[in-house]
């Protein structure tokens, strides 16, 4: 009859279950820190931009050429609030990820301790996770922090595009801002909503 080498017969599960709920509460905080170190990223680059606009000569503003570079680089600063806003999307889902695991390993010991009442004991649990999709949580207000400057880059776009022609609106600019930060509003989500749903199917 074969017999287990000395070293598995020596591993305890509980360590091995401690090491893994620590390491997933480490990607857990991870996830926090990097949505706001992304959302700084862009603020920082945001506003890095409207500094070199704001000191940039008069002068030189009277040029068509600076109009179609101003709007380009708003065009460009837009398009990077939508990337910014896929990563908090992915972000949020990494999180959620982890809290489901950690939550696994607090219903296995549910189930193999039921002396103890552990259930009494965690408030979260994979029934009362918090959806993904979840307005006004911090996740969400950085989203639209991100979504309505995102917005303002895509209505300065188009109050440089219109002076390259020579009449521009601001009705057509805040017309604009407003669709852009609702769209991505509405992106933000639709893709949560989405990826909770198929989940959920799945584990059906």
């Amino acid at each position: 009859m074969p017999t287990q080498p000395a070293e598995a017969s020596s591993l305890d599960p509980n360590d091995i279950l401690t090491a893994e709920f620590e390491y997933i509460s480490q990607t857990a905080f991870q996830a926090n820190e990097d949505r706001a170190r992304v959302t700084n990223f862009y603020l920082v680059t945001l506003v890095g931009f409207i500094a070199a606009l704001l000191g940039t000569q008069m002068d030189n503003l009277m040029v068509p050429q600076v109009y179609w570079a101003f709007a380009a680089l708003f065009v460009v600063l837009f398009l990077v609030s939508t990337l910014t806003l896929l990563q908090l999307i992915r972000l949020r889902e990494a999180w959620f990820e982890s809290i489901k695991a950690m939550n696994a390993i607090k219903a296995y010991y549910e189930a193999s301790l039921p002396g103890l009442k552990l259930d009494t004991a965690f408030r979260w649990k994979t029934v009362t996770i918090p959806e993904q999709y979840k307005p006004w949580s911090v996740g969400f207000l950085l989203a639209l922090q991100v979504a309505v400057l995102g917005g303002a880059s895509a209505g300065a776009a188009v109050v440089f595009f219109g002076l390259t022609q020579g009449a521009w609106s601001w009705g057509w600019a805040v017309v604009v801002m407003l669709a852009a930060a609702t769209g991505q509003m509405v992106l933000y989500r639709a893709l949560l909503q989405q990826r909770s749903v198929g989940r959920k199917a799945a584990q059906a």
